[in-house]
């Protein structure tokens, strides 16, 4: 039985302008897992085992050369569970990688589970979909014997989620794989894409990435972070496809990430020094920046209780905006580490506005998979 663990994630600054290849965020990983378990099955076939929408089971077949859900006709063109598609998109990468290394696969069971969010089951926005590919790719790396390295499984787990989500800018799935405080650019999609079709995973492993880049941040001592989470789950992928069906704003738009790498730059720099002064400033300017987006667009990214986190992060001197692309789910606060008193009263202003103060802590680097 092989276990490994990836931490879940905090986006800091960044937001949505990352999503264009090339451009810019700095992530936090946090303090709640999703865990991958994979064990050696006595007969054929590959079995895929989910916790997170109540206790679910698929079992794949191999039709050719590709995985497929198990159905009575045997369709290769089978539609995969939703509560599958990140799982079943790594076991079909890692298959693959498998067949082009001559690695023969052994029949498993895969198990997923994962605390990323309430006990009801709502999300709290912690890239839940990301911490569960990476662990998966991790566990089943090992299972196979792969000997995968660090940017490996980084590029094995980005892989699997772009067939998910082509538009994933993965730094959620970087977060999970390197842990700790880090700068993250995001690669070009199609580029990669094709780099797999002429030369399939392996070559995909060995050749450049336009556009990515990932730089880990010492961890601050300076720097306290705070989260507040909204009770409201948001759908990330609904939020960014709306940014993509307005061309008008396409001007506006390279303005915007423009001055939001800047910003992220000066962040990550703040960071670095540990200046908590600094960086707040940069969260503020990052808030700012997505408030004007959102004025500019209409996505939906600045709720009302994302707008009284923030507003309470300002009455108690701390910088605050929403984490991720908004519309629900976690804000976050930067304060002096000294100010306490500060950090009470922020506390207790996002409880009297319905906002839950989650006690997360940032998971180190040194690799996010345990």
């Amino acid at each position: 039985m092989i276990s490994c663990r990836a931490p879940g994630k905090l986006f800091i600054a960044g937001e949505y302008a990352v999503v264009a290849p090339g451009h810019l965020a700095v992530l936090a990983a946090v303090d709640r897992y999703a865990t991958a378990t994979v064990t050696e099955a006595p007969g054929p076939g590959i079995t895929l085992r989910t916790d997170l929408h109540g206790g679910l089971t698929l079992t794949c077949t191999r039709i050719g050369d590709r995985l497929s859900p198990a159905t009575g006709d045997r369709d290769p063109g089978a539609a995969v569970p939703a509560a599958f598609s990140y799982v079943f998109a790594v076991a079909s990468v890692l298959d693959r990688l498998c067949r082009e290394r001559g690695i023969a696969v052994r029949p498993y069971f895969l198990d997923v589970t994962a605390d990323l969010g309430d006990a009801d089951g709502r999300k709290y926005g912690l890239g839940s979909s990301a911490a569960v590919t990476v662990a998966a790719v991790a566990a089943l790396g090992r299972f196979h014997g792969l000997a995968l390295t660090t940017m490996d499984r980084y590029r094995l787990a980005m892989l699997a989620t772009i067939q998910v989500n082509p538009r994933a800018s993965g730094g959620d799935v970087a977060a999970s794989t390197w842990g700790g405080w880090l700068v993250y650019g995001s690669p070009d999609r199609g580029a990669v894409a094709a780099v797999v079709e002429a030369g399939g995973l392996e070559a995909a492993l060995r050749a450049p990435w336009p556009g990515l880049a990932v730089r880990p941040l010492p961890a601050p001592d300076a720097i306290a972070l705070h989260v507040g989470w909204t009770g409201e789950p948001a759908s990330t992928p609904a939020l960014v496809a709306g940014l993509g069906a307005k061309s008008a704003a396409d001007h506006d738009r390279s303005v915007f990430r423009t001055e939001s790498d800047a910003c992220v730059g000066r962040l990550g720099a703040a960071i670095a020094a540990d200046d908590a002064v600094a960086a707040s400033a940069e969260i503020d300017r990052a808030r700012v920046l997505l408030q004007t987006l959102d004025d500019a667009e209409g996505l939906g990214i600045m709720t009302p209780r994302l707008r009284a986190l923030c507003a309470a992060g300002a009455a108690v001197g701390a910088a605050a905006k929403p984490s991720g692309a908004g519309g629900g789910d976690c804000g976050i606060a930067l304060l002096d580490r000294t100010h306490t008193a500060a950090g009470t009263a922020l506390t207790d202003h996002w409880v009297a506005a319905g906002i839950r103060p989650l006690p997360l802590r940032v998971h180190p680097a040194e690799g996010g998979i345990a």
